[in-house]
């Protein structure tokens, strides 16, 4: 495992570490602060996409062939491990059990994405970027005007525009991909 990749692995159990050890683990959420159906739905829905965003990142730091999409994945393993330590804290705070094992559709797309050949890798990854951003968008925005918990309305507000940025990138690097060929 060379020092980046380790660096990138190090980071990421730091982030999760940060955020189970910043509950107690027999922590019960009191009645305020439970989340309805709808909340818990999204919560982990999108605990599952990020965890799943995390691991395609880490697949194309590695993977990738260019450098600029090889920075975009570093940026993406950094900003989600964040947010998802963010959310996994919160879903503590609230009561909600997130998995820690990969759904079979998200694990799916890791294993398609692992199969992709050298030269299609770059455009494969960039493919699912833009897509999971696209849908996770949507499920945020909507969750800003029908989440009922305002702590969560809050996280979903200020992760928005992270996800947008990384909306554009994706985009921005595929065309310029395009453009190359």
């Amino acid at each position: 495992m060379n020092t980046k990749q380790l660096i990138l692995k190090s980071t990421s159990t730091l982030a999760m570490c940060a955020a189970i050890l910043t509950f107690t683990p027999n922590a019960s959420a009191s009645e305020k602060d439970t989340l309805n159906a709808a909340d818990v739905k999204f919560v982990k829905t999108e605990s599952a996409a990020g965890m799943s965003e995390v691991k395609i990142a880490e697949l194309a730091v590695t993977k990738a062939e260019r450098s600029d999409v090889k920075a975009f994945a570093e940026t993406l393993v950094t900003d989600h491990t964040a947010v998802n330590a963010q959310l996994a804290a919160l879903a503590t705070k609230k009561g909600v059990e997130v998995s820690a094992v990969m759904s079979p559709a998200h694990a799916a797309t890791v294993q398609k994405l692992e199969k992709a050949t050298k030269a299609d890798f770059d455009k494969d990854f960039l493919t699912i970027i833009i897509s999971d951003h696209k849908k996770c968008i949507s499920s945020f925005e909507t969750a800003s005007k029908d989440a009922k918990d305002n702590d969560l309305r809050i996280w979903v507000d200020k992760t928005i525009p992270a996800l947008k940025s990384h909306l554009e990138k994706a985009e921005a690097l595929n065309v310029k991909g395009l453009s190359a060929r």
